[in-house]
């Protein structure tokens, strides 16, 4: 009976090299010290055999080759991992940090909530007289309605990149009042309120002056009942028809101007559209500017 031989079953990578030591021309002492890694570790009666030399450090060269790559798949998910956790730790302590601020805003607003704006004119109303509680109030909401369209209007300009400084100049545009406009509003108010008559009040021009007359004699009777611009009956045959009739034009001419302004000037309270506010605000400057342009020229 014939013996069978056994046969060797090398794994792949012993073919390999085995084929790699059978190939000519190859420097054995190259394929030794290829690895530059950490030194191998070879028993000692193995040192002096150069095929074995050859074959453990192919081996240890193909077993950190496949290190390699199943370590960095790891190592990457690791690192993401990591990354991720960072990430939302960052975010936690930012949410905290909101929480934080949030609350003591409204520790700070409950603290200071009798020196904003409204409660601190509130308290200086209430030492008023109520009967003028009225007047002082729509005076404030005016100013008010002012100020944070003119603040809209700087942070407009800023959210858009435009500077500082035009975002400053963009809000003094808006929260500005020239002496018209506060000589208007003050005389609406007080003739809403019944501190002033509307008929003697139309005397008075533009700029809150009565107007001026080189002849005494061609003022009207500001003090006569129930008789607009009527003059003393001893000076009717000194008037000046001319420079009188003039000067009546102009004052009904600013009077009208100044009813549109009145008028203007509720819609821009009513109005809660910024843009609309904005375009009432334009509407009530050309109106100003007319009424002065008049004034000037009237002069």
């Amino acid at each position: 009976m014939k013996q069978r031989k056994n046969k060797l079953v090398l794994p792949t990578t012993l073919m390999s090299i085995a084929f790699l030591l059978l190939a000519p021309g190859i420097n054995s002492g190259q394929i030794a010290f290829a690895v530059s890694d950490p030194p191998i570790l070879v028993a000692d009666h193995l040192k002096n055999n150069p095929l074995a030399i050859k074959i453990i450090t192919e081996m240890e060269r193909q077993k950190r080759m496949f290190g390699q790559q199943t370590t960095q798949p790891i190592q990457i998910k690791t690192q993401q991992i990591v990354i991720n956790e960072q990430q939302k730790n960052i975010e936690e302590n930012r949410k905290i940090a909101q929480a934080n601020l949030e609350r003591d805003l409204k520790s700070m607003e409950k603290e200071y909530e009798a020196y904003t704006p409204r409660n601190a004119f509130a308290t200086f109303v209430s030492s008023i007289n109520s009967t003028y509680h009225g007047i002082f109030w729509d005076q404030f909401d005016y100013l008010d309605a002012k100020v944070k369209l003119a603040t809209a209007a700087k942070q407009s300009v800023l959210q858009e990149g435009g500077s500082f400084i035009d975002a400053q100049r963009e809000y003094f545009k808006y929260a500005s009042m020239s002496r018209i406009e506060m000589i208007n509003v003050i005389e609406d108010l007080n003739i809403r309120y019944g501190f002033a008559n509307k008929q003697t009040q139309a005397y008075f021009d533009a700029n809150g002056k009565l107007p001026r007359f080189e002849n005494d004699n061609d003022a009207p009777c500001y003090g006569c009942e129930n008789a607009e611009n009527k003059v003393p009956v001893s000076n009717a045959n000194t008037i000046t028809n001319v420079s009188a009739e003039s000067t009546s034009n102009s004052q009904n001419e600013i009077q009208s101007l100044k009813n549109q302004l009145t008028k203007v000037r509720q819609e821009f309270l009513d109005e809660d559209d910024y843009n609309q506010k904005k375009s009432l605000f334009g509407s009530m400057n050309d109106i100003i500017n007319q009424i002065k342009k008049i004034s000037t020229d009237s002069i």
